[in-house]
Order: C-alpha cells, then structure tokens, then sequence
C-alpha cells in the first residue's frame, strides 16, 4: 500500500480535538478549579459538545492508528531479521523523544513560574525527582503501574505507547504477528482494564489497529472490494452517529439502566457501577477499528477524499507536535493570566480558542520541521555511522 493520507489527516483532527476536552484546564488559572464553573460558557460550546463531553476518548484512535501503521510497515520486517531491535530502537527513539524531552524541560520550567505565583501547580504536579526521570524515560505510565499525569500530563500515551513498541518487536520477532495474535492481544487487554486504565487501552487499541490492517488487506483483494468497502464504511457512519446521538442524549443509557433496575437491584448497582466501562470498550472495539478500516478502504479500493486528505495530511506530520506542545502553551497563558490579574473568564471567549489554535499550530509547524526532523535525521546518522 501507498502511504495513506486518510490515517494521517484522521490522526490531525484528533490531536487537535484533545484541546477541547483540555480547554476546561482555563477554569483553573488560579492555581485552583472555582467552586463551580459552567461548561456550557467554553467557547462554540454547542456546536463542539461532544468534544467536550467525551473528547479524551480520541486517544483510543491514536493507538488504533499506530497499531495499523507498525503492523503495515515492520510486522515483516522484524519478522525476517530485516530490521534489528537495535535499529527499531533508534527510529522510535529518535522520532518520539527529543520532543518528549524538550517539553518536558519546558513544562518543569513553567510549572515553577506557576507554582511560584499561585503556590499551585497548574493541573498536572510536576515535582520529584523520580517522576521527573520517569517522564524523561517514559516510563511513567509502568513503574509502577498506575495512571497518575504528572509534568506533560498527555505524555502518558507516549508512555504507553513506548511499552507497545516492545511487545510488539517480540511478537513479531518470534513470528505471532498475524491477525490471530493481535485479536488476541486486544482481548486480553480487557482483563486489565479495571487493573490499569491507560495499559489496557493501549493494548486494545494498538492491536486492534494491527487487526484492522489484516482486514483491509483482505479485502482490498477481492473481486467485491468496492461493494464491501463500501457497506464498511456506512457502517463506520452509522457507529459514528450513534455515538453523537448517545453522547448527547443516552437514550441507550437511559434504557439499559431501566432494564437492568427492572431484572434484579444488583444489576442495576452493576451497570451504575460499570455502565461508562462497558460502553467504552464498545467504542473501542467496535467504533475505532472499524472507523480505521473503512477509511483506509476509501482511499485504496474506493479512491474518494482523496484531494481532501492530502491537504489534512499536514495536520497528521504536526499531530505529535501539537499533543505534545498543547500542554506547555496551556501553563504559558495561565502565567500569562495571573502576571496580568486576568480571571477564567478571559478564555471563553471563540476568539481566545481561535488564537489558541493559531499559535498551536504555528508552533507544531515550527517544532515538526525546525526541530523533531533535525534531530531525528542527527541521532540516526551520529548511530548509524557508529
């Protein structure tokens, strides 16, 4: 296959719709979350709803995404001794940490401004040593397991997602990466989901993202490509408009908690008890493969968007650089706030998120080619040469 424009111009949208679901991070440039504060005042609130409700969720897509792209790119590779654990090492290595490492000096620095206006930190603590190293090696997320956010807060995917890299070399390099072996892995990653949170939906995602590769595969080789393409994709539209409808509204909340009060009062302490677990491991398993599959399907077999992926794909190449970056621009203006006397208020204003975006952006472009590509093509070749 061709590079796919669609997965990169998705993996864009989704970097950004992060910031939604962070914007509620402004109510708390005092160093504290007021008494009460009104999510319905965040700028274009109505017509973003649902990014504020659930944005977090579009985590899930990252890990389906990287689990498609490595399946595609290095099952085969690994699998044959083409590419070392040496040499995967050092392109993952030289692609995610420089970044990683920089805005985690950057956000230490700010946390310090912040904690010495306020006496607070500013939504993530970003103290000891220990969890400074942790971060810096990206192990936060493992040792121990937990699900704390400290420092870069969202770097707890590149976290996750390190540990991913390695299980999934070995799986590769003792021959179990089929589409069998990745199911597998996903279904497993179930019974961790009440251990560790973060692990079991990198698990899930990434190898459901892998299984979605090997369907695409298959597909994309028959006679009945284009007819099954596109009965995939309206399915992938009809989950997505389900999702909006039952973010909004819960009918199929509302019925089940019906249902399960009417069967027994311990199925109904179950589902209060796990309902939001349930039905994101439904979102997991059904919406986001099946969302990856059919776009990768649309540009392969049914050859549609195409012009307009090409000129999101931009947004995908920035997507790691804004996650990343979106965080420490956050500290920087609740500085910028406390240094002028400014309250929350200042940013729930559409123009505050439009300029937000701007410099974001802007400073995703900045990093991406000015500083993560240098820095990735130095690494390599200082290594290689060795």
């Amino acid at each position: 296959m061709k590079r796919l424009y669609s997965l990169d111009a998705v993996r864009g949208l989704a970097a950004l719709s992060i910031v939604f679901w962070h914007w509620q991070h402004f109510f708390s440039v005092s160093g504290e979350y007021p008494d009460s504060w009104d999510a319905t005042t965040q700028p274009f609130y109505g017509i973003f709803k649902v990014l504020y409700l659930q944005g977090w969720a579009a985590v899930d897509l990252f890990f389906a995404l990287s689990g498609f792209v490595f399946f595609w790119l290095y099952r085969e590779a690994i699998r044959d001794e083409r590419i070392t654990a040496g040499k995967f090492a050092l392109y993952r290595f030289s692609r995610l940490w420089p970044l990683l490492a920089l805005t985690l000096f950057a956000v230490s620095g700010l946390q310090h401004v912040f904690h010495g206006l306020t006496g607070e930190f500013f939504i993530f603590p970003a103290d000891g040593v220990g969890r400074f190293f942790a971060n810096l090696f990206a192990v936060q997320q493992w040792l121990p397991p937990n699900i704390d956010q400290t420092f870069n807060g969202p770097a707890w995917t590149v976290s996750i997602e390190a540990g991913l890299y390695v299980l999934f070399f070995f799986l590769c390099r003792f021959g179990m990466n089929g589409p069998r072996t990745a199911l597998i892995v996903a279904l497993c990653g179930i019974l961790l989901f009440q251990w560790n949170w973060f692990i079991a939906r990198g698990l899930i995602g990434f190898f459901l993202g892998g299984t979605a590769y090997f369907v695409v595969e298959r597909v994309r080789l028959r006679k009945d490509a284009r007819r099954l393409s596109l009965i995939l994709a309206g399915a992938a539209l009809a989950l997505w408009a389900y999702v909006f409808v039952e973010t909004l509204y819960g009918p199929l909340h509302r019925a089940l908690y019906a249902l399960a009060g009417s069967i027994s009062p311990g199925m109904g302490r179950f589902w209060i008890a796990y309902n939001g677990e349930l039905f994101h491991l439904g979102y997991i398993f059904a919406v986001i493969p099946l969302s990856v599959t059919a776009l990768a399907l649309s540009e392969v077999v049914l050859d549609v968007l195409g012009p307009v992926y090409r000129r999101l794909t931009f947004l995908g190449d920035i997507s790691y650089s804004t996650y990343m970056l979106h965080f420490p621009l956050q500290i920087a203006c609740a500085i910028a706030a406390v240094h002028y006397g400014l309250e929350y208020q200042a940013f729930m204003h559409g123009y505050a998120m439009l300029g937000f975006y701007a410099v974001l952006i802007g400073l995703g472009s900045l990093s991406f080619f000015g500083f993560e590509k240098p820095v990735q093509r130095m690494i390599r070749g200082l290594v290689e040469k060795r």
